[in-house]
């Protein structure tokens, strides 16, 4: 049987990577996503003593809704970013996890406790309360 959701992941990943090559990013990939990144992207600007900062990106992406629910952010940092993507209102949020931890609520129980939900959008509408985080491009990534 197709994994429909496991096909979008991976189409929305080419789609982010994609975009960010052809804003000439240099954007390199982890052999195995087992930390929640799926892309690293040098900093357009040096660190303070002159070394390379990357940043990392986490994507998530949903066939339609909005609701991004059960997603880990256990270390929060200035250089750990989310991308999210619904594909039905073909539109890209791109947050700092500092920002995401601040927006999003995190389960106090159940099977998902300690972990976030955060709601983008409806199957009708995009929710204007993070109307700020909706990107074309990644020229807000450093």
């Amino acid at each position: 049987m197709v994994n429909k959701s496991m096909y979008l992941g991976l189409a929305t990943e080419h789609k982010i990577l994609s975009m960010l090559l052809a804003e000439g990013r240099e954007v390199y990939l982890p052999t195995v996503d087992d930390h929640g990144v799926d892309a690293l992207v040098l900093s357009r600007n040096a660190g303070p003593e002159g070394g390379r900062i990357y940043q990392e990106l986490q994507i998530k992406s949903l066939n339609d809704g909005g609701l991004f629910a059960a997603i880990s952010c256990s270390n929060p940092r200035p250089n750990y970013w989310f991308v999210f993507y619904v594909k039905q209102h073909d539109t890209i949020w791109l947050i700092n996890s500092m920002d995401f931890v601040k927006e999003a609520s995190q389960n106090a129980q159940g099977s998902n406790i300690g972990k976030y939900s955060i709601s983008l959008a409806t199957s009708k509408s995009i929710s204007k309360l993070r109307a700020q985080y909706i990107v074309t491009n990644f020229s807000k990534l450093p």
